[in-house]
């Protein structure tokens, strides 16, 4: 503020033309608005792939829910986790404990046989041991890749995406891999979705290994109790039948009594009691 030369005070402007005495709103810079949509648009998107990841993880527990074999609910994991990871096939890996090896339990792909592989070697020994995933882009490249497999199988792995298939309790149990991405490279977002997949596996193949144990215990006990029971008619029979061809002989004051049975097989009549002693 300053004074003209009849003592009226007047507004001076400041070197950069802004009227500061002014009062009128201020202006937001232009640059910024573009930086604002984009991070309101990677916001979306991100709300979005969750949104996508927990529909699919819900879709997964109804589509396993209505299988009855271990075999198929893991089929039908690893085939969905190639298809959302866009991939060219899928393995499951469980860890043998007796063997110290990573066994297929599923494994897609032309391969028949089993593939064993220790526990603590290659990219899925790796992951086994060190509880972690990996993004592998070139994986003859990496020092860590076991090629014996793609010698077995004739199959040529350019790219891994590998997680840790974990219990509820947090107990490393296998691993599951993703190999080569049909169109560019692996990303952390299907790294994440790798793992959520695995989960669900997880608990799918605890749930239904207690059931298939439940059901082989219920099957090994009701064949025992048929055991037991063809065996404790056969006693109580020959007791009951001695025992009335005693009480026959007995009431009838006869020397001897004799109770014969056909032999449908033979023709044959065979003397199952004879004085009341068995020798059938």
């Amino acid at each position: 503020m300053a004074s003209n030369s009849n003592g009226t005070p007047t507004l001076r402007a400041d070197a950069g033309g802004s009227n500061r005495g002014s009062g009128g709103p201020a202006k937001i810079s232009k640059s910024k608005k573009p930086a604002a949509r984009k991070s309101n648009a990677r916001k979306q998107s991100d709300i979005e792939k969750k949104l996508h990841r927990a529909e699919l993880l819900l879709s997964v527990s109804r589509r396993v829910a209505g299988f009855e074999t271990l075999g198929e609910v893991l089929s039908k994991v690893v085939e969905i986790t190639t298809d959302e990871t866009n991939a060219e096939r899928g393995t499951l890996f469980l860890n043998d404990p007796d063997t110290g090896e990573l066994y297929s339990r599923v494994a897609q792909g032309e391969l028949v046989r089993e593939i064993r592989v220790l526990n603590d070697s290659g990219i899925a020994g790796t992951v086994f041991t060190a509880n972690e995933g990996l993004i592998i882009h070139d994986a003859y490249a990496d020092k860590r890749f076991n090629r014996t497999v793609d010698q077995t199988t004739g199959y040529t792995t350019k790219s891994i995406l590998c997680v840790p298939v974990r219990t509820v309790a947090g107990e490393v149990i296998g691993v599951v891999q993703a190999l080569n991405k049909k169109k560019g490279k692996f990303t952390k977002d299907d790294l994440n979705l790798l793992e959520a997949l695995s989960s669900q596996a997880a608990v799918a193949l605890q749930s239904t290994q207690q059931v298939e144990r439940m059901r082989k215990s219920r099957l090994q006990e009701m064949e025992f109790l048929d055991v037991v029971s063809d065996v404790t008619s056969e006693i109580e029979l020959d007791k009951l039948l001695a025992k009335v061809m005693g009480e026959a002989t007995r009431m009838l004051k006869a020397d001897r009594s004799t109770l014969f049975l056909n032999d449908e097989k033979t023709n044959e009549l065979f003397s199952r009691v004879a004085m009341g002693v068995s020798i059938g």
